[in-house]
């Protein structure tokens, strides 16, 4: 339904079964798309799923250890299994993920040593030990000319590394002495320690930093293709919860970029903005009675060429999806799960194209899976599971790209 909520409870053939299965009591197939074996696709499906990118996800388990899963290039989905080392990270520590300009995926996290670990594919250390605090929150951005890897300390200090000249080549293993580290300040004294950053890639070769500030206040924060920052306060203070959950993505069809956050009521916000500047129109917060995100939550973003997804999980423990179309503008709300599904807030993962929507959480019980929506059309929504229950820990962070 256009202009409001999807119940999609209507659509799930066997609500018991669903939830059920969510909790890793029952492997009932939901549907067709969530009857297929992890990592088997046949026939015409089979043929559709090889035109798609393929799609990664990463997560700590509470192991310690870093696990992925996801779509190959063939179209296959692969159930999780660990990436580079084990046990090296605190349990549902953050990652964070993204595409490198060739194409491959790459992924970060500070380990429990308080070094660096990323890769593509296989994860290693990158930098010494006890860089910053184990389990910092990362943030990865990639452009033609540069990929960043930007946090902030526990001084509330943001800074900016540069992930090939700083450290090494991503996809290569470096085996040789650890060169120097280098970092770039960013402007502002008013970042939230450890809170969450948004950050995307901009066409010309810039760069958006955004974040939510100690007084609730949302910034953007602009690189410039030269390299110089400059820093725009969007909102005014006590819009958000400092230091909170925020999202953001670039339009395909325009390469604007839009920023997702939530209000103190617990709606998501839409704010489109400017490159290099401040708002370009008025931050619009979701229109619908739609399940409420719990203050501070983490959302999830992605976008093609139909529009933005942002996902997370309401309070009460459901899943949703809203949509809005190409020009930015509230397009649908998702209901993808019963309520229990999963622990209110849990950190989600989105990634989009114009024929599949996928949306990669934990379960009430830590099991690892994504959603398969439908791509702003309606329709029947999936779920996956890609592993056992009590993999994830109840609020760890996932990422995808």
């Amino acid at each position: 339904m256009t202009g409001g909520t999807t119940e999609n409870r209507r659509r799930w053939r066997i609500r018991a079964a669903v939830f059920l299965a969510a909790v890793g009591m029952a492997a009932a197939p939901l549907s067709a798309y969530a009857a297929e074996p992890a990592g088997a696709a046949s026939g015409a499906g089979a043929t559709a799923a090889a035109s798609k990118p393929p799609a990664n996800a990463y997560f700590v388990g509470a192991n310690g250890t870093v696990y992925g899963y996801g779509r190959t290039a063939d179209g296959t989905w692969q159930s999780a299994a660990p990436v580079g080392a084990k046990m090296t990270a605190p349990p549902g520590a953050p990652v964070t993920s993204t595409r490198l300009p060739d194409g491959s995926p790459v992924a970060f996290f500070v380990g429990d040593d308080g070094a660096i670990w990323g890769g593509c594919g296989s994860l290693w250390r990158m930098t010494v030990a006890k860089l910053l605090r184990p389990g910092t929150p990362l943030t990865v951005v990639a452009t033609p000319t540069v990929t960043m890897l930007l946090f902030s300390d526990g001084q509330g200090q943001w800074s900016g590394m540069h992930v090939e000249s700083e450290i090494h080549h991503p996809c290569d293993i470096f085996t040789g002495p650890l060169a120097p580290l280098a970092t770039e300040s960013l402007p502002g004294t008013w970042h939230v320690p450890g809170g969450t950053i948004a950050a995307t890639a901009l066409p010309d070769g810039g760069v958006g930093v955004f974040a939510v500030d100690v007084t609730g206040a949302v910034h953007a924060t602009w690189r410039d293709p030269d390299g110089k920052w400059s820093d725009t306060t969007l909102t005014t203070s006590g819009t958000s919860l400092p230091g909170g959950g925020i999202a953001a993505t670039v339009s395909p069809a325009d390469s604007s970029p839009t920023l997702f956050y939530s209000n103190r009521g617990g709606q998501v916000v839409a704010a489109p903005v400017a490159e290099g500047a401040g708002l370009r129109g008025d931050p619009t917060p979701v229109p619908w009675a739609v399940a409420k995100i719990p203050e501070g939550a983490a959302l999830g973003a992605a976008s093609s060429i139909l529009g933005n997804d942002i996902s997370y999980i309401a309070v009460g423990g459901t899943a949703v999806d809203l949509q809005t179309d190409a020009a930015g503008q509230w397009k649908n709300a998702v209901v993808l799960s019963p309520s229990g599904f999963a622990k209110d807030g849990r950190p989600v993962a989105v990634t989009a194209s114009a024929d599949e929507v996928d949306v990669y959480c934990g379960t009430a019980t830590g099991i690892p899976g994504h959603f398969g929506v439908p791509p702003h059309t309606g329709g029947e929504v999936g779920w996956r599971a890609a592993g056992l229950a009590g993999m994830v820990p109840p609020l760890g962070g996932i990422t995808a790209s």
